[in-house]
């Protein structure tokens, strides 16, 4: 087995220690910087990740196709001119970009006073620190645009091991240097978002460096190559649609919730969207080497590896996030209070977290469906589902967020999930791969009995251990995900070792 693929594994595990690393420090510094800032400080930051999210649409599907097109270029034997390809692709994106972030960053400048007047609900906070404080995002989903292209070319290479440092750096640098910051420097939201913006660009500045280090210009002044830009845009078009409905079926409801509620509420509330984007966010360090080696073995015309890769895959990801998603809706209440020691914070989540973590491991389940049309090269099908999907969710989440506030959003949210989930996966898996879905239906079963076997066992097990100390609850909880874990293992397959088999066969 040679060294390339034996890093395979290595890279998609140093990218789960690495992606652990940084919801560990999330989950421990969050919590001061609730203490410290204020709850409606913390709803500007929940109202920031939105923005950005929303704002992910002026990519135009080019980052996603960026990767796919750099790992097509290493499947193929190139000539000496094709070495340069990747630069000039990379290039002539960054020149795409250029009018678009600071087009972003002046509108958001501009829209700033509004904002803070007429669409958050403030109370406490004064509206010019709002202001002075969404300005500011505006700055950070520009930089931000650029970071996601470097990365995305990194990732096409199966950068995977550099990436993961790279990113530790960046996550320790930004919740330890923003901690240090509210807890001993200024609570004014205004600085903390200064820092942010300040770590946004030495991040941007460090995946540049190592992007270009690794694919060349031939001249440092090369501009827009329209050649090998041209064969990328229809797939990027179709990665670009279904970015944007993909982001009007996860944001939307977060959007309006910021209008609808209070901004203290709203603080609240992006607790309850940090979990719930926790459990999605998990798939990430797999999916960033999944991609790039599926869309290989597809050029490879290895096909049946590919699918068993896919089936593999999605075990493991199903044998974590299933159990991770039962303890938290079993326990919101005392995982919530745990985590923050805020008793208000934790009575609020009661009734909104399980609705949303549930459809969040849903969610994570039904995007390998889109994974797996990615490695074909072959979009329409989920271009279409996706419309069909947007033109019956939207009128529901609008309705069910104006009509009935956090819990008509919550209870759309996991209503969608589910639906989608009994319609679409059969529906992917008769169009690219015959005989896939009876696997993929029976572990998933499997897993969920498992799952909700454990949380039955270890019940009178936390309510051994936990007590009025926030120690013990976390002690509690812990116990209890570990007996659903054990009771998952014990009933699979040797999933990992499948998974090692599979992502580390030679290429032809």
């Amino acid at each position: 087995m040679s060294d390339r693929n034996l890093s395979m594994l290595r890279n998609t595990g140093l990218s789960y220690a690495g992606q652990a690393y940084a919801m560990l420090i999330g989950i421990l510094i969050l919590p001061f910087y609730l203490g410290h800032l204020g709850a409606e400080a913390y709803g500007l930051i929940g109202f920031f990740a939105v923005l950005q999210a929303w704002l992910q649409l002026l990519d135009a599907g080019l980052s996603p196709s960026l990767v796919r097109q750099i790992a097509h270029f290493r499947g193929r034997n190139g000539s000496a001119t094709q070495r340069y390809e990747p630069g000039q692709l990379l290039r002539s994106f960054e020149l795409i970009f250029l009018p678009l972030a600071l087009l972003t960053a002046l509108s958001i400048h501009f829209a700033s006073g509004w904002i803070a007047h007429q669409w958050l609900q403030a109370e406490e906070l004064s509206s010019a620190t709002i202001v002075q404080c969404i300005s500011l995002m505006g700055l950070m989903v520009g930089l931000k645009l650029y970071a996601t292209l470097y990365k995305s070319g990194l990732q096409g290479l199966e950068l995977h091991a550099w990436l993961n440092s790279a990113n530790v750096i960046v996550a320790t640098l930004r919740y330890f240097g923003g901690l240090f910051l509210v807890a001993n420097i200024s609570q004014n939201p205004q600085d903390f978002f200064v820092f942010q913006a300040a770590v946004g660009l030495l991040e941007t500045l460090i995946f540049a460096v190592k992007a270009y280090s690794l694919m060349p210009n031939p001249k440092l002044l090369t501009g827009f190559n329209w050649a090998v830009v041209k064969p990328v845009l229809p797939f990027a078009a179709g990665i670009s649609l279904t970015s944007l409905l993909w982001i009007v079926l996860t944001q939307l409801d977060k959007v309006l919730l910021s209008n609808v509620l209070p901004l203290k509420e709203y603080g609240y509330f992006s607790l309850v969207a940090l979990m719930s984007t926790g459990i999605m966010t998990l798939t990430n360090p797999l999916v960033q080497t999944l991609l790039p080696r599926m869309t290989m073995l597809v050029a490879e015309d290895r096909i049946a590896d590919m699918q068993a890769l896919y089936l593999n895959a999605t075990r493991f990801v199903c044998s974590l996030l299933f159990p991770l998603a039962g303890v938290i809706a079993f326990h919101t209440a005392d995982l919530v209070f745990a985590w923050t020691g805020d008793a208000e914070a934790a009575k609020w989540s009661r009734q909104i977290l399980p609705w949303y973590v549930v459809g969040s491991a849903i969610m994570a389940v039904t995007a390998f469906q889109f994974y797996l049309q990615y490695a074909y090269g072959q979009l329409r099908l989920h271009v279409w589902f996706s419309l069909v999907s947007a033109v019956l969710s939207i009128p529901v989440v609008i309705y069910a967020t104006l009509e009935h506030g956090v819990y008509g959003a919550a209870l759309a949210w996991f209503g969608l999930r589910m639906l989608t989930f009994l319609i679409w996966p059969s529906t992917v898996h008769k169009r690219f791969g015959a005989g896939l879905h009876r696997p993929w239906l029976q572990d998933l079963l499997r897993i969920t009995a498992m799952t909700g076997l454990g949380l039955l066992i270890s019940e009178p097990v936390f309510a051994a251990i936990a007590s009025e100390n926030r120690f013990d609850i976390l002690l509690g909880l812990a116990v209890s995900g570990l007996i659903c874990l054990t009771l998952v293992a014990f009933t699979s397959r040797p999933v990992v070792m499948r998974l090692y088999v599979m992502m580390t066969k030679s290429s032809v």
